[in-house]
């Protein structure tokens, strides 16, 4: 025992020793060679005497360069949070003119002002809290009814996210004005897409997340699986600025989960029922039946999914099921009473740069979900191919499409695009569209060119489109400019002026025009510029004007609008159109600011329909006719905001090495004492060993205070190790592995930490018998 004592004593003293001789060697050796340099750099030079001094510019009391005077201050203590409050005012002002219809019920005025507040919180075991709440009053007009008296609306939210439970798993929650939660695997396939419903109630999702795996990076984590559940009343959102929420009563249901069954294998699925709500068809259109009582609708509906990813290939299957009733009243103009199916295949293959997207498809008649109509009527298939290098970018897509009962439009749509750069400042590019639809054929090609020259970036672009019925040839050209900048900071101004040629076939029906053909020519022009005037303040401004001498529908023109003669015949077509867009904001303050919108847009048509009987024998001339089907229409908005906005704090850290990418945080704490009777228990009478080093994780570390004890705040939930330095034992004390007394091996223990919880690890030292 005392050879053991001389040697460690003599080893610590050679440490000590040889530390001090290693400093005291890395000050002088330096010194020394300083000093020889300095000497050797003297010889033949002129000696100086004065010292060299570090002179500062201006003493070292130079002012901040900004842009902005404003300078925001951000609190670090304490954990995170925001506020942000706004008052809000908006006014929409729609005024039509038609000399064959009396549209003073459609003319109407849509205002509101009120106030929003959303805040957030971020504690420290219990999520990110939330809460979102509006105030406001203003007009809510429906869409085809004359303009009601102002009301009050209002709506809230409660939030919390990221709420640990422990072993991984996380909640979301929320409540009040919120909307229904869907399963991740509907965001990953192509065609099939479920809408979320708002509703008045309350919602939740559950995720799990596995372990990490040594070396993993967690940065964006996944869960390997998810639950979801939301009840309430579903609804409808409006508003202009703020939001309305418009209750549809009756009672919404809706559940789901999904899960990695294998490594690349995810199967889920996802239901909604809905009673007695009101047709939001009907709701939103304003119409009732005659005899005034409320159309009432129940569904229900349910989708399953099966995913299967690989490292360059994945696959998703998907299937869907639903059922509508109502009670009798006035049936439905969109959506018919009944059960509904489809189902979609969806494959993807990455190989390099190329992508290979594709899949089938196939959705009955009259599927539902919730509330809402989905894709429906409607089988198909479609492909998507995409590469890019350095240089190249070629996109080809195709879509064939039908319909299941045959009422509805069927044809191919065929897509392709390429660009190619020359150089680091211009490219080339060619894009073509060919669509056969309903027997009748169109397509369009434009190319364009985009160079930068000593005024900026520019593009060059002529396309051509034809039809059955026209053709149509388009040039443009897009001007980014460089401004000199002498100008304000923020300065930008970007033009495009176009010009374009339509020609109208002789096989046009004579309902649009009695010469049969025609010619004509129209152009556009377009400004969008900005600037800050001022500090803190900018100003953006857009206009755009169109003019089109035509007499032909612009339904006949375009591969994506001529799917029909009857229907493109029966239109109105737009001769000339004007809009301007002013937005002002300014910075009041670090936490205040102000913003404002004005947008002003004009534009005149033909009408294609209800020309008006008359009696006169001769009838009316070309020219009263257009007089008759002229109309015009002007709309004008204007939103203002003042924005007050703060936020303090940093994220909370964790200790330990995480067992789980997430989760929550837990309490470590215990003694180091001498264990007299060795009992592996502090009792009272048994002090404390004070100076120990207590280890986590390999990672932090603390010390014991006077009376043993020692405490890590914060430490991520799950399985942890912890270790001791015990060189500050008092002699003969020492703390080795539990059950290995004698062995020398260091002491080690693992501990599990629950979230929000406190785990006591009291750490026995013990004197040889």
């Amino acid at each position: 025992m005392g050879h053991k004592i001389h040697i460690r004593i003599c080893n610590r003293l050679c440490c000590r020793f040889g530390i001090r001789v290693l400093i005291a060697a890395s000050v002088v050796i330096p010194s020394l060679a300083s000093a020889q340099n300095q000497e050797d750099s003297d010889i033949g030079a002129p000696a100086s005497s004065e010292a060299y001094v570090d002179r500062l510019i201006d003493d070292g009391n130079l002012e901040l360069s900004l842009t902005s005077e404003v300078v925001r201050v951000t609190n670090t203590t304490g954990n995170l949070r925001s506020l942000v409050a706004e008052l809000n005012g908006a006014r929409i002002s729609s005024t039509s003119n038609a000399d064959s219809i009396d549209t003073s019920p459609f003319d109407n005025v849509q205002q509101e002002a009120g106030v929003l507040v959303s805040a957030r919180y971020q504690t420290d075991n219990f999520g990110l809290l939330g809460l979102d709440a509006q105030l406001g009053r203003g007009s809510r007009p429906d869409p085809f009814a004359v303009a009601n008296g102002d009301r009050w609306t209002g709506l809230f939210e409660l939030t919390s996210s990221g709420l640990p439970l422990g072993s991984g798993w996380l909640i979301d929650s929320a409540l009040g004005t919120t909307s229904t939660p869907l399963i991740g695997l509907f965001d990953r396939q192509a065609r099939f897409f479920l809408p979320v419903t708002p509703i008045l109630g309350g919602a939740v999702t559950f995720d799990a997340y596995r372990p990490v795996a040594p070396g993993e990076s967690f940065s964006d984590p996944k869960p390997f699986a998810s639950f979801n559940l939301s009840v309430g009343e579903p609804g409808l959102l409006g508003g202009l600025l703020l939001t309305d929420y418009t209750g549809l009563s009756g009672l919404l249901v809706s559940a789901g989960g999904q899960s990695e069954l294998s490594p690349g294998l995810t199967a889920g699925v996802q239901a909604i029922a809905v009673d007695d709500t009101r047709d939001p068809f009907a709701v939103i259109l304003g119409s009732s039946d005659p005899g005034g009582d409320t159309r009432f609708v129940s569904s229900r509906a349910i989708v399953g999914s099966m995913g299967l990813s690989r490292q360059k290939f994945r696959l998703q299957a998907n299937a869907v099921w639903s059922t509508r009733s109502s009670n009798g009243v006035a049936p439905s103009e969109y959506l018919a009473d009944g059960d509904a199916h489809g189902a979609s295949l969806d494959a993807v293959y990455r190989s390099g740069r190329s992508i290979h997207n594709g899949g089938v498809y196939y959705f009955g008649p009259g599927l539902t979900w919730g509330t809402s109509a989905i894709l429906s009527n409607a089988f198909g298939a479609y492909y998507r191919f995409s590469t890019s290098s350095q240089r190249w970018r070629w996109t080809f897509n195709i879509d064939a499409i039908d319909s299941v009962d045959s009422t509805g439009s069927s044809g191919v749509v065929v897509n392709a695009d390429f660009r190619r750069n020359i150089d680091f400042n211009s490219a080339v590019g060619v894009n073509a569209s060919l669509r056969v639809a309903n027997g009748q054929s169109a397509g369009q090609v434009l190319g364009y060119v985009d160079f930068e020259t000593g005024f900026g970036s520019s593009r060059a672009e002529a396309g051509w489109s034809s039809d059955r019925l026209s053709n149509l040839y388009r040039i443009g050209f897009i001007q980014n400019w460089s401004l000199p900048q002498s100008l304000p900071a923020g300065s930008r101004l970007s033009t495009q002026i176009s010009y374009q040629h339509r020609s109208q076939s002789d096989q046009a029906s004579q309902v649009l025009n009695r010469d049969l053909t025609e010619s004509a020519d129209s152009f556009g022009i377009a400004m969008s510029a900005g600037l800050m005037p001022i500090k803190d303040t900018t100003i953006d401004a857009t206009f755009a004007y169109s003019s089109d001498a035509s007499a032909t529908a612009a339904e006949f023109f375009g591969p994506f609008q001529s799917t029909g003669v009857s229907f493109g015949t029966l239109t109105s077509q737009q001769t000339e159109s004007f809009s301007a867009t002013l937005v002002a904001s300014a910075r009041l303050s670090p936490s205040l600011s102000l913003s404002g919108t004005y947008t002003d847009a004009t534009s005149s048509l033909i009408s294609r329909f209800g020309i008006p009987l008359f009696g006169s024998p001769l009838g009316l001339s070309d020219d009263q006719l257009d007089d008759l089907r002229r109309s015009s229409f002007r709309l004008r908005a204007a939103y203002l905001t003042l924005r007050y906005s703060i936020s303090a704090g940093r994220p909370s850290g964790f200790m330990g090495a995480r067992e789980y990418p997430v989760g929550g945080l837990g309490k470590l704490e215990g003694r180091v004492f001498l264990d007299e009777n060795r009992n592996g228990k502090w009792d009272p009478a048994e002090s404390g060993a004070r100076g120990i080093v207590v280890i986590l994780d390999g990672i932090q570390a603390v010390r014991t205070d006077d009376v043993g004890r020692y405490r890590f705040e914060g430490v991520a939930d799950g399985t942890h190790r912890v270790t001791v330095n015990a060189d500050n034992l008092p002699l003969p004390w020492f703390i080795e592995a539990n059950d290995k007394e004698g062995i020398g091996e260091p002491f080690s223990a693992e501990v599990e930490i629950g979230v929000r919880g406190t785990t006591v690890l009291d750490i026995a030292a013990l004197q040889r018998p």
